[in-house]
């Protein structure tokens, strides 16, 4: 089945899109969740906004340990977790991308 055919379908995952300064504007950046891969993004992308990816690229960012909180007091007890990782992908897109000015107004 060739790229960009298949069945519509809702997705069931959130994407969150990172304001970054230090790219160029053909480049977007978006926290994923983990089980997401580059060509369902992809392919995300082009349904849902009619945008052209050329290139993706990803990385999986670990998170520093922390100690958990401690609920009861009376006996010392020290647990250390790592909090669940972090997986951003960089679009290259075709197209220039322009961010959507910041809002000014944040009441509910």
């Amino acid at each position: 089945m060739p790229f960009g055919t298949k069945k519509v379908y809702l997705p069931n995952f959130t994407l969150g899109l990172v304001r970054t300064s230090h790219l160029p504007p053909n480049y977007a950046q978006f926290i994923v969740p983990l089980n997401i891969n580059k060509l369902d993004l992809k392919d995300y992308l082009l349904h849902a906004y009619n945008v052209e990816v050329l290139s993706v690229r990803s990385f999986i960012q670990q998170q520093n340990i922390k100690r958990a909180k401690d609920k009861d007091l009376s006996r010392p007890k020290i647990e250390w977790y790592r909090p669940r990782a972090i997986k951003k992908m960089t679009v290259e897109l075709k197209e220039p991308f322009v961010y959507p000015p910041e809002p000014e107004d944040l009441s509910p």
